[in-house]
């Protein structure tokens, strides 16, 4: 019965994940789905990972050695190159797979020929699995609402409500994986490459987000996206932005509003980043990125969104407590606003 089914390639790039890998595998080879070709891109781990990868025993499990380390985006593409069938998802090693995220994914890509990528939401999880939150719900969608978006339609929602997919989350056709993307990013736009592979996906057709989380996504200080939550300067999504808003047949599809909006979010990095620096005790540079916050734009952008009155919110808060003195005390505080403030 499975040989009916359409072959789906589910490629795992690790490295040094000897905590998580057996965990994550053993979600995948449960899946429901099970017309699965499981090929694991090892970048020359030198923890244990591949003995932990070994102990699960399966004959769909694939693993191909890199000799030497490649970079994340190095193996992100052997990913690709690694991918057959007709469906592809390149999942993480720390990450867990609710049993139907694949048999679901499938269905909605063959409902749906137009559509090029199929994203879920995903729960976040900690280093043990204790649920924390729901993310990757789609902008402006209700419950149980799917999403669909053009490349017009994703870059302006991205423009307003920065990234909002999941990225261990995705299923691409394998077709547009190998002749569209071909590669994993740009190496310019550093940790957000992901980003631009999200937007060169939309250039080429329709991607979808079905809203439920149907993946665990694992939060953890051992993680480089943890370093990128603790940044002090500009977040390498913006890299991505300001590349895109140069392009001139991008410049003719935006609006004044979609560069105000753009705007907006320069203002929410300087206050989240603004949040690192008073953490770090290094309060005068956090007042330098707080210079100019309460303006007519800023309150209209707290009218508009969400993200706008958290931004405006959190700023005016930190902006006192820099004034008052941020004790020992305070700086738990401090890390807590900027949770609901980042978030």
């Amino acid at each position: 019965m499975s040989n009916a089914l359409p072959l789906v390639s589910i490629c795992i790039p690790t490295y040094n994940v000897v905590g998580t890998v057996r965990e994550m595998l053993e979600s995948i080879v449960a899946q429901t789905y099970q017309n699965l070709a499981i090929h694991i891109s090892d970048n020359a781990s030198t923890d244990g990972t591949v003995e932990a990868i070994n102990s699960v025993v399966d004959g769909r499990i694939k693993i191909y050695h890199n000799s030497e380390n490649i970079g994340g985006e190095g193996n992100f593409t052997r990913c690709i190159e690694l991918a057959e069938g007709q469906y592809t998802a390149i999942f993480h090693a720390d990450d867990l797979y609710n049993p139907d995220i694949v048999a679901r994914q499938v269905a909605y890509l063959e409902s749906k020929p137009h559509i090029c990528a199929v994203f879920t939401a995903a729960n976040t999880i900690d280093e043990n699995g204790k649920l924390l939150s729901e993310i990757g719900n789609p902008p402006f969608c209700k419950s149980g609402e799917n999403a669909i978006y053009d490349f017009s339609n994703l870059l302006k929602t991205m423009l307003l409500q920065r990234n909002f997919l999941v990225c261990p989350s995705v299923m691409v056709r394998t077709q547009t994986y190998k002749q569209i993307i071909k590669q994993w990013g740009n190496s310019s736009f550093k940790s957000a490459s992901d980003i631009d592979t999200w937007l060169r996906l939309a250039s080429s057709a329709p991607i979808a987000v079905i809203n439920e989380p149907l993946m665990s996504y694992r939060i953890s200080e051992l993680q480089f996206s943890d370093r990128i939550r603790k940044r002090t300067s500009r977040a390498d999504f913006f890299l991505v932005m300001d590349d895109y808003l140069a392009r001139p047949e991008v410049m003719k599809i935006l609006s004044k509003q979609d560069f105000q909006h753009y705007g907006w979010l320069l203002r929410h990095e300087n206050v989240a980043c603004a949040f690192n620096l008073v953490v770090n005790r290094e309060s005068s540079k956090a007042k330098e990125l707080l210079q100019g916050l309460i303006c007519w734009d800023s309150l209209s952008a707290a009218a508009s969104t969400h993200l706008g009155f958290k931004t405006l919110a959190g700023g005016i808060l930190l902006k006192m407590m820099i004034f008052l003195g941020v004790s020992k005390k305070s700086h738990e505080i401090v890390n807590k606003i900027k949770k609901i403030v980042s978030g």
